[in-house]
């Protein structure tokens, strides 16, 4: 059976952020190191999680199409030795994750997804229980339209 339009957009987020950033603001790799699905903590930084939050249908255009704008949320997870350096760390491990996913605003699902919008921020983990580690977050916005609203 294959997968609903929000299983293949979830899909898709995990494995474009999954990429080796050497060559990026970050200087690090996600090549193995994202999950679907939500973390309370990462077991190893740098580390990142793609959670779907929800999905908002209204009516479309023309008769029989859905519009769909659905939320999906990523967590970076990136180490620093102070306040400073793990701030750094995840707002440039988030800009590096943006770029791999606006690179093509139909998130190379083409056909399937109309567009991409991401607004992002950066969390001390200190401040949350998880020492040591800076928490990049992305709110990934997809719009796409079906026949079925699904």
């Amino acid at each position: 059976m294959a997968d609903s339009t929000i299983v293949k957009v979830h899909k898709k987020i995990a494995e474009l952020i999954a990429a080796d950033y050497s060559g990026g603001h970050s200087e690090v790799s996600l090549v193995g190191k994202v999950v679907r699905g939500s973390v309370i903590e990462p077991p190893f930084t740098p580390y990142a999680s793609v959670h779907f939050q929800d999905a908002i249908e209204e009516f479309g255009d023309t008769l029989g199409r859905y519009k769909t704008d659905s939320v999906f949320e990523v967590y970076c997870f990136a180490a620093g030795g102070n306040l400073m350096e793990r701030n750094d760390a995840s707002l440039n491990l988030v800009s590096d994750c943006i770029k791999a996913l606006t690179a093509n605003r139909s998130l190379g699902l083409n056909g399937l997804i109309d567009d991409v919008k991401c607004s992002y921020l950066a969390l001390d983990g200190d401040r949350y229980g998880i020492d040591g580690v800076g928490i990049g977050y992305i709110r990934v916005e997809v719009k796409f339209q079906t026949d079925t609203g699904a």
